[in-house]
């Protein structure tokens, strides 16, 4: 296991960005950030997709679902091997409709893989702890 400090700056600075764009108006600025393949992998809280085809239509169903939906986060833990990085958080996700706020503590892990010089979702898993 390596934590290099150049892949912990790319991957943090790539986290900051995922945050970022997590479903708000330009959704295809946060799918960019997934394995657009067959091998993407990714579980939310009772749901699960395989593969990009499942998996790439899900941001706009959660955004017609709950409205605005944004990310904040408090700590990050990122390690490494060679070109891929797992990653470790929780997060309170706030979600904004019919007038109503609701801020809902959650987990987030995810594996993420370089390719092209560029990070990727690869695996991802978001639940709400009981």
């Amino acid at each position: 296991m390596s934590n290099d400090s150049i892949i912990e700056t790319e991957v943090c600075a790539f986290f900051d960005e995922f945050v970022d764009a997590y479903p708000k108006d330009n959704l295809e600025r946060y799918l960019s950030l997934f394995l657009q393949d067959e091998n993407l992998v990714m579980f939310g809280t009772g749901e699960k997709w395989l593969g990009w085809a499942e998996y790439r239509s899900a941001p706009a169903e959660d955004k017609a679902r709950h409205g605005d939906i944004s990310l904040t986060y408090d700590w990050l833990t990122i390690n490494s091997y060679g070109p891929v990085a797992w990653i470790a958080t929780e997060v309170t996700v706030k979600v904004k409709g019919e007038g109503e706020e609701r801020s809902i503590p959650a987990r987030l892990t995810g594996v993420l893989k370089k390719i092209e010089d560029k990070w990727k979702i690869v695996q991802g898993h978001i639940s709400v702890p009981r």
